[in-house]
């Protein structure tokens, strides 16, 4: 009587609306009935009406009455009220639980075990506790291997011996070692926790069950330039360089393994910049030229896709260049994975700093945080390069062609053409209508309706004038030490990337030795540097010594120099070029990576008007290797050695 007047008073004082969970036009039209009647119970019960007034009404006895409240009341697994759910007919509110003991099995006996995991868990409490960590972390203790229910099966009965289960109980006095029950508590436990479970069962799982969970992240982008994204696509296919190691005769070299580097923006799904890397890894030099293009919006349409018979659409084009009052516009975050280059300071620190953006690695092996980026290359990977008869596919079985380098020259699938076949596809995809959050319109076509929308006004800001120099973008700044001796004969000079730097000012003042100077360095050239003295004056430009200062260089090719050197793997080609001489012997090599050095160097000194014949007319008796377009034929080697007098590696 007491209990039954204690669970009545508890329901008087609960908000009913606030534990229903129940929508019971879902329900069967006989279950319906029952579960209303028992509902009408409760409800009554709420208002304080009596146990012989709700039997007349109901026709359900006090007694039921009050196990009906009492499952009302009862909390779930997660400690919330059963509420409504526990009114349902045949809603289990309680786990089955065995009482009788375990009895040994005749040798033809079938069943009689029921509940009996749950009792010898209750009896030895610690198991329940190591296995379920055991399998929520199994895929970070055992990272990619397969997830076998049968080792973690094996795994439980180690754990039960540990814990004093003999041999005469169960699981394993049993014909089947309990593997079925074992099993079932396994998938038990992984269905308690989605992500756990999505992270424990595959490498697909780890990714995916990031996305879909209905949480908005920290950073959500609703306007263009919000949020751009930017990544790395490793281009699977093989294409030629062409070469012409002597006058009128051509060859082909096969290259692979380059990337296409592309920052687009978040909400219009717009491409912004894209450019071909050919190195066998991303530089952070490379990811500084694609941000510094995606934000000044400096691109133009090629002159040689006519000629290939490819065709902007009209008004096609980047971001930047179709809308060019967008050209500048200040980003709000920029999404990066963790590579190398992405850390490194030309990046996190100099363009942050400049452009004005926030930088968001995210965690390690979660690319769907980039999913705009990740899309727009497959779309490349399915649309242009798995087409290609010389595709290498995404992987071993997956799209490979037959015979891939073979025909790349059978097929003559040269990389200028690849790459501008990838430029006019990109720069049409800008202005194709799309389906999902674009609203089927073009990415262009949403920017433009953005910047138009009267309703909402939206102001885009843009960086200052000065800002939008491309030249004061890429110019590294850093602090250089003078040197020299009057006493050795050393003049004074600055040193940079084991090369110096000096002026007819610099090398006559000898009272600046010991002082740093403000140097500006343009990464894409290093034969000249700007000098500033502490007190703001310039020093004007200073010029590179020796062998460095005849062709054209980047920062990138002056460090992969220093380090043949130090390797002593630079073969001497021309005693007054160490760049040319370093040209000839990615040629000479033949090696697939010394190409893709090769083709960067081919484009590095075009960039600068220059070729990677280099200047000399004397060109056969003088050089080791004639270079023009790609390809090397090896020819007697120079008698002289390496002049290093002249001023090119400096030790200190």
């Amino acid at each position: 009587m007491g209990e039954r007047m204690n669970v009545r008073g508890r329901l008087k004082g609960i908000n009913l609306e606030e534990l229903m969970h129940v929508n019971p036009e879902a329900l069967q039209e006989n279950i319906r009935e029952v579960f209303a009647n028992r509902l009408t119970v409760i409800r009554l019960i709420n208002q304080g009406r009596t146990g012989n007034f709700i039997y007349r009404r109901c026709g359900i006895s006090n007694s039921e009455q009050t196990r009906l409240a009492n499952r009302f009341l009862q909390r779930d697994p997660e400690g919330r009220y059963f509420g409504d759910r526990a009114l349902i007919p045949q809603m289990r509110t309680t786990e089955y639980r065995r009482n009788a003991p375990v009895q040994p099995m005749r040798s033809q006996q079938q069943g009689g075990l029921s509940g009996v995991l749950k009792l010898t868990l209750e009896r030895h409490p610690t198991v329940a506790t190591e296995i379920s960590n055991f399998i929520l972390r199994f895929h970070s203790d055992f990272s990619g291997q397969k997830f076998d229910r049968k080792f973690i099966a094996a795994k439980f009965r180690s754990i039960l011996k540990e814990s004093g289960v003999t041999e005469d109980e169960w699981p394993f006095n049993h014909k089947g070692l309990g593997q079925r029950t074992i099993e079932k508590y396994i998938n038990e436990i992984l269905r308690s926790d989605f992500m756990c479970a999505a992270s424990t069962l595959g490498e697909f799982g780890v990714t995916h069950a990031q996305i879909g969970s209905g949480e908005q992240g920290l950073i959500s982008p609703s306007l263009p330039f919000d949020v751009v994204q930017l990544d790395a696509y490793k281009v699977d296919q093989m294409c030629i360089v062409k070469a012409e190691p002597l006058p009128g005769i051509h060859t082909s070299r096969v290259i692979d393994r380059f990337w296409l580097l592309a920052a687009v923006d978040t909400v219009s799904t717009g491409v912004l910049a894209a450019r071909f890397v050919f190195s066998s890894e991303v530089r952070a030099q490379d990811v500084e030229d694609v941000l510094i293009s995606a934000f000044l919006g400096n691109w133009k349409p090629r002159d040689e896709a006519e000629l290939q018979n490819l065709s902007y659409v009209p008004g096609s084009g980047m971001i930047g260049y179709v809308l060019p009052e967008t050209k500048g516009a200040l980003w709000g975050a920029l999404f990066l994975d963790n590579a190398m280059a992405h850390h490194a300071d030309r990046i996190k620190i100099k363009l942050k700093e400049l452009i004005g953006f926030s930088v968001s690695y995210g965690q390690l092996k979660r690319p769907e945080r980039r999913s705009i980026i990740e899309n727009t290359f497959k779309q490349i990977a399915e649309q242009v390069m798995h087409r290609s008869p010389s595709t290498t596919g995404s992987g071993p079985g997956f799209g490979r062609a037959t015979d891939a380098e073979s025909n790349a020259e059978k097929y003559e699938i040269f990389v200028d053409e690849a790459e501008c076949l990838l430029d006019v596809w990109l720069a049409n995809l800008n202005v194709t209508p799309r389906s999902g959050s674009t609203f089927s319109m073009s990415p262009v076509e949403l920017i433009r309706a953005h910047l138009n929308n009267y309703k909402v006004p939206i102001y885009l800001p843009t960086a200052r004038e000065e800002s939008l120099n491309k030249t004061k973008l890429s110019l590294d700044v850093e602090y250089c030490i003078v040197r020299g001796s009057a006493e050795s004969g050393v003049a004074p000079h600055i040193t940079i990337d084991k090369a110096r730097y000096t002026n007819k000012v610099l090398s006559r003042s000898l009272e600046l030795v010991g002082q740093r100077l403000l140097v500006k360095i343009d990464p894409k050239d290093l034969r000249q540097v700007e000098a500033i003295l502490p007190n703001g004056q310039s020093l004007g430009c200073l010029s590179v010594l020796g062998y460095w200062s005849k062709t054209a260089h980047s920062r990138i090719t002056r460090k992969l120099i220093n380090r043949a050197l130090r390797d002593r793997t630079l073969e001497i080609t021309r005693k007054d070029d160490i760049v040319m001489s370093f040209v000839d012997n990615l040629l000479r090599k033949r090696n697939k990576r010394s190409l893709l050095e090769w083709q960067r160097m081919e484009r590095e000194l075009s960039s600068l008007g220059q070729s990677s014949s280099g200047d000399d007319s004397e060109s056969i008796e003088r050089t080791a290797f004639q270079l023009t377009d790609g390809g090397v034929t090896k020819l007697e080697f120079l008698d002289d050695f390496f002049d290093q007098s002249a001023g090119g590696v400096a030790d200190e």
